[in-house]
């Protein structure tokens, strides 16, 4: 693939954190700070930025896509880079 055409499709991998939203590199997530998470697999219940604490002013329709990310990462287990790959997919549809 052109360098050029590869830098302007290349997505980061990211899990998503369902208490607050924040987005986190699967790198960063597994290697660099793994114990700075209470994740199950892909499931990132808390995170660094929120410590389990939903943040004020969440939106209904933030709430229930942050739902739908739990949902999608309870059925894909410890398969994280396939939920990343899931939630890179659903973000190039936006």
């Amino acid at each position: 693939m052109c360098p050029a055409l590869f830098e302007k499709t290349k997505r980061l991998m990211d899990l998503v954190c369902i208490c607050c939203g924040e987005p986190w590199g699967v790198d960063y997530v597994l290697h660099d700070e793994p114990n700075g998470f209470d994740r199950s697999g892909g499931l990132i219940r808390s995170c660094p930025c929120c410590h389990g604490k939903e943040p004020d002013g969440m939106t209904e329709e933030r709430r229930s896509r942050l739902s739908a990310v739990a949902a999608v990462a309870e059925l894909l287990g410890d398969d994280v880079d396939g939920l990343a790959a899931t939630l890179d997919d659903f973000e190039a549809l936006k």
